[in-house]
């Protein structure tokens, strides 16, 4: 036999009893390697599905982090779009803080050139004030002076009004001298001189003022009238009421300066009243 052959036998006969060894070895750990085998099985499923979980997590979590980003790339665009709007709103404010120091510096001007013109017319008002001090003070006493003189211009004419009246009642009283002594003449004094008569002269025009009664029970009138119109005691007045209309008459009793009283005689008229504001007259002008 070969050497080589006797060679390759050793070494299968060696490879058979390894072999053996092995198969003997696999028969007696057979069941600790299928219960490792399913232990891996278990490990490997555990793992993939661990694995899975993972890569599951992971996407959801990219998905989060790309909504993140999206949120944040869209906060970032209204940031720069707010920058971009502030950019704007300063310079827009930059240009008005420009025109408001223009406009401030323009006021300051007109500002100086007011006040000067206050001065000015402060200075103008002063002068009128001087001067409408000094008006006032001649207009003052100009009016004092005008009040003076109206003050004696109203004695002068009260004194003329009085002198007249005077020079009135001594025309009436002559007047009166000489009727009665023409009457005298005539009659030969038959006339008693204290008939009631009328009064000479100017027309007098009175008004009813009140009717009372005297202690002895005669109507008695007060009129309007005195002895500054002329009115004399027994001097025989008429009362009328409207323009044709006579009530009767009275006789002067008591004169004073603005009033007069006189018995009413209604020539037996008791239909007749007197009435308040009916006019007396010196004399019958129908």
């Amino acid at each position: 036999m070969h050497a080589v052959t006797k060679i390759l036998v050793v070494f299968c006969a060696i490879l058979c009893l390894l072999l053996a060894a092995l198969t003997m070895a696999f028969a007696a750990n057979a069941d600790s390697i299928v219960r490792g085998h399913k232990s891996m099985e278990a490990a490997l499923r555990a793992a993939e599905t661990a694995a899975k979980n993972d890569i599951a997590q992971y996407a959801q979590e990219r998905v989060n982090h790309r909504s993140e980003m999206d949120k944040l790339q869209n906060q970032l665009s209204q940031l720069n779009s707010q920058v971009a709007s502030l950019q704007s709103d300063r310079t827009s404010l930059r240009a008005a803080a420009e025109q408001a120091a223009a406009e401030a510096a323009s006021i300051r001007g007109q500002i100086g050139q007011l006040t000067a013109t206050t001065q000015t017319q402060a200075a103008v008002i002063t002068n009128y004030h001087g001067e409408v001090t000094g008006l006032r003070q001649e207009l003052l006493a100009a009016t004092k002076r005008e009040i003076e003189l109206v003050d004696r211009l109203n004695d002068l004419e009260s004194a003329r009004e009085v002198l007249e009246q005077n020079s009135r009642a001594l025309k009436e009283q002559l007047e009166e001298a000489k009727l009665a002594m023409q009457s005298a003449g005539r009659t030969g004094g038959d006339t008693s001189a204290s008939d009631p008569r009328e009064a000479p002269g100017p027309l007098i025009r009175a008004r009813v003022l009140e009717i009372v009664k005297s202690p002895a029970g005669e109507d008695l009138v007060i009129i309007s009238e005195g002895a500054n119109r002329g009115v004399r005691p027994n001097t025989l007045m008429h009362i009328v009421r409207g323009s044709d209309t006579f009530i009767g008459s009275i006789v002067i009793t008591t004169v004073e300066p603005g009033q007069s009283v006189g018995r009413l005689n209604l020539y037996g008229r008791q239909n007749v009243q007197v009435q308040r504001d009916d006019m007396v007259l010196s004399r019958l002008t129908w």
